[in-house]
């Protein structure tokens, strides 16, 4: 004869999956008996089967609706399937029955958050602490809250006390990193996450991730190899956020590898693959993107949205920032006949609201960065979705197209795509061919000391420096006496470091330039006129410039820029051929560093440069939004009438 008592000890030991075949076993021969129901219920939700979970709780409750535990798991169970309603009643429900339970107030304030309700996910979670001071699970959960909100320094407080009152909790510790992270605590960050290393042995690599990718920020290049070659070797283990990798990975393969591992957080692609497209007169087009701002996306699709052809096309664009609205994003708002700001919005609202407008194509602007929704891509809200333009890179499967050029993705790499490639006739990056520039002369201090000498720069973002670009830059400086390297100064720490490193190489402090990154809401002429100021761009690897290289040469200053594999380290190139500045791109280091000396040493030959490329600005599509935008119209077109006349996708050629 079973013993249920023996059965509990499994459970309360974490032997869920022999409890659960005991219980059922039971339940063979006792259908309603209550208590065995609702223990099942609670180990289902421990299993993850949620919906299974639900099925038993809801007979217990039949049997006996007065106990509070059974509502709190359903809730649990519900919130797992992010049908956060339902389970916001059943909590409720709970607290009826028992308004001191401190476990369904946090699990309230989960769903809350979930909903982006944020006073009321405060609200309960402070209603649990309240009711139970030591409860550090709620603790933890209102630091994420407060830090999903941008207010670090309270999360952090939340954070140190989930830890006071539980000393190992790893979560605790993580999100404490994180926070560090985002209000730009770097160092701070580090120390967390090698301490985690300790504290959490099996999941070394996972914090060799977080740790090197916080040293990238502030150019700290200590164990720069070992922490590289530690996320190259277990990359199929973990699901490492994409975007970090293409710093300094520059094998497609891998890239793809990583790509894969990361979206088994889905079980859900492809879902409604088969929603029907709509046979409209004007083909409905949205635009997804988190960077409706004063963003560099922003900069680059803005004159696209402007020309895009109103009678062929109804244009959709879904705002999603978490930055407060700007001049940029006035200017977009007017591109589109519908423009919805849905910040508010979950995840399944977002989608749902999305398949009720009979979007045709769907475009996402953000891929896998910052602020990004790329998650309802895998629910599919559309049935053409289209992965372009912020993130430089294969998406998934869940994506049916990705929009490049013949440069960027060459044959013998599209294996390393999911998605079906749409090639460009020129460059696959536009321009914003709409901007007013008033050419007003800005005084730059840090331009002003410097007037007479030679000015290398790198005006891309320094995560994308690492030692190896950087020792070439040194080499370079040592052979050009009359040099400076001008880079921008995107944090303090940054700088030290960096002039650290040149010590070391030899090269004294007043040799490296550093420009202040001009922060939000900047005055782009005054940032596009630093360009001007220039004598020759050099461009990072493996992840090279992208906006700044379109910004560097459409202001007058070459860019030289060494190609790789990968899609991010082929923009450069791809801008450059388009121009036919071949002899600007660069095989290997050795070359790269031999031409910059070269340009520096030889000012006829780099004005001859710089008059071709004002000549090849006038004289080829690099430049020009209308054109380009043409040709993306054509590639919605045939994309939308393919997928209309039941065509299997196919690479497209325009």
């Amino acid at each position: 004869m079973i013993n249920l008592k023996e059965i509990k000890d499994l459970q309360k030991k974490g032997e869920f999956k022999k409890a659960k075949k005991l219980y059922l076993e039971i339940l063979k021969k006792d259908t309603n008996n209550f208590e065995v129901l609702a223990l099942l219920g609670a180990t289902l939700v421990q299993l993850k089967e949620y919906k299974q979970a639900i099925e038993f709780l809801q007979k217990a409750v039949e049997i006996n609706s007065n106990i509070p535990s059974i509502y709190n798991n359903l809730g649990v169970a519900y919130t797992k399937l992010q049908n956060y309603e339902e389970s916001i009643k059943n909590l409720e429900k709970a607290l009826n029955l028992n308004n001191k339970y401190y476990g369904a107030y946090n699990n309230l304030g989960t769903n809350f958050k979930m909903l982006r309700q944020y006073k009321k996910a405060f609200e309960n979670y402070k209603k649990a602490i309240q009711l139970n001071h030591n409860y550090y699970e709620a603790y933890n959960n209102m630091g994420i809250l407060l830090s999903q909100i941008n207010n670090y320094n309270e999360s952090i407080k939340c954070f140190d006390k989930a830890i006071e009152l539980n000393g190992n909790y790893i979560d605790a510790f993580q999100n404490k990193a994180s926070a560090h992270t985002l209000n730009k605590n770097y160092n701070l960050a580090i120390k967390i996450y090698e301490n985690l290393k300790d504290l959490d042995s099996k999941n070394i690599f996972l914090y060799d991730d977080k740790i090197l990718f916080n040293k990238i920020i502030i150019c700290d290049w200590d164990n720069f190899e070992n922490l590289s070659l530690s996320l190259e070797k277990n990359i199929e283990k973990k699901d490492f956020f994409p975007f970090n990798f293409l710093y300094f990975i520059d094998e497609p393969k891998l890239i793809k590898s990583c790509i894969k591992i990361f979206n088994r957080r889905s079980n859900s692609i492809n879902t409604f693959k088969n929603i029907n497209i709509n046979n409209n007169k004007k083909i409905i087009l949205a635009y997804y993107s988190a960077d409706f701002k004063e963003h560099a996306v922003a900069r680059l699709i803005a004159s696209v949205l402007e020309n895009h052809n109103k009678n062929d096309f109804e244009l959709i664009g879904f705002h999603f920032s978490e930055r407060n609205d700007d001049s940029m994003t006035d200017r977009i708002k007017k591109s589109f006949n519908k423009f919805y700001d849905v910040r508010e919005f979950t995840d399944k609202k977002l989608i749902n609201f999305s398949r009720e407008l009979k979007i045709d194509i769907a475009v996402d602007l953000s891929g896998y960065t910052r602020g990004s929704r790329s998650d309802i891509f895998q629910h599919r809200v559309a049935p053409i979705q289209i992965n372009y333009l912020g993130y430089p890179g294969t998406m998934g499967g869940q994506m049916d197209y990705i929009i490049a050029d013949h440069n960027l993705i060459p044959p013998n790499s599209r294996e390393f795509y999911f998605e079906k490639i749409i090639y460009m006739p020129d460059c696959y990056q536009p321009y914003d061919s709409n901007l007013i520039i008033n050419n007003n002369n800005y005084p730059i201090k840090e331009f002003e000391l410097i007037k007479s000498k030679f000015k290398f720069c790198c005006l891309n973002n320094c995560s994308k420096i690492n030692p190896l670009i950087f020792n070439s830059w040194m080499n370079i400086l040592k052979k050009t006496q009359n040099s400076v390297l001008c880079l921008l100064k995107t944090n303090e720490i940054m700088e030290k470091n960096l002039i650290n490193e040149a010590s070391k190489k030899g090269i004294n402090s007043d040799r490296i330039v550093f420009i202040p990154y001009l922060g939000q809401n900047y005055d782009y002429e005054m940032h596009l006129q630093r360009f001007k100021l220039c004598n020759l761009f050099l461009d990072t690897f493996p992840y090279g410039g992208h906006t700044t290289a379109s910004e560097a040469l459409s202001n007058g200053l070459p860019i030289i820029s060494i190609y790789g594999k990968s899609f991010q380290s082929r923009v450069a190139l791809s801008l450059l051929k388009n121009l036919k500045l071949e002899e600007l791109i660069m095989k290997n280091l050795e070359e790269y560093e031999n031409y910059a000396i070269q340009m520096a040493n030889e000012p006829e030959k780099l004005n001859q440069i710089k008059s071709k490329l004002l000549l090849q600005k006038k004289n080829t599509n690099t430049f020009n939004a209308k054109i380009y935008t043409d040709n993306l119209e054509k590639a919605y077109k045939k994309v939308y009438h393919m997928h209309l006349n039941k065509v299997d996708s196919n690479h497209i050629y325009i």
